[in-house]
């Protein structure tokens, strides 16, 4: 069989999230977490978290429900500040952020209104693809 010669790319990424209640947890992602709603579908609505990714919410019959085994991560450029900022919107962490894997995860973590983990967190390894310009703040 002969290999392609035309690669795929990936311009962007979306990841959904189902819920019984789209108005309660699209509040909590616009409102609390300030991410611009980009698209609004009527059963489901997008958010954009950067310049390629966003995160969609979704209320549709036969999709499946529940939060076990998933985990949205935001890479944030400054954790502390993440944590401060959204601790005084309300937001209820789980403790303060905290140094994990070696030293190289910086991170504090958070449930939305339906029960998904999020957690806030910036990557101290110098093998992570910062955006231009920027690499670790802390080692």
């Amino acid at each position: 069989m002969d290999q392609p010669t035309w690669k795929p790319f990936i311009e962007q990424n979306v990841v959904w999230l189902y819920t019984d209640d789209l108005d309660r947890l699209a509040n909590f992602y616009r409102d609390v977490l300030e991410l611009p709603q980009v698209l609004d579908q009527g059963v489901c609505r997008v958010f954009q978290v950067s310049p390629t990714g966003f995160l969609g919410v979704c209320n549709k019959e036969g999709r499946p429900r529940g939060t076990k085994g998933m985990m949205f991560t935001f890479l944030v450029d400054d954790v502390e500040q993440a944590y401060a900022y959204f601790k005084a919107k309300g937001v209820e962490f789980d403790g303060p952020p905290n140094m994990l894997g070696g030293r190289t995860v910086y991170s504090c973590f958070f449930k939305d209104p339906e029960g998904y983990w999020l957690e806030m967190q910036e990557f101290n390894d110098p093998r992570w693809p910062y955006p231009a310009g920027r690499g670790p703040r802390r080692g």
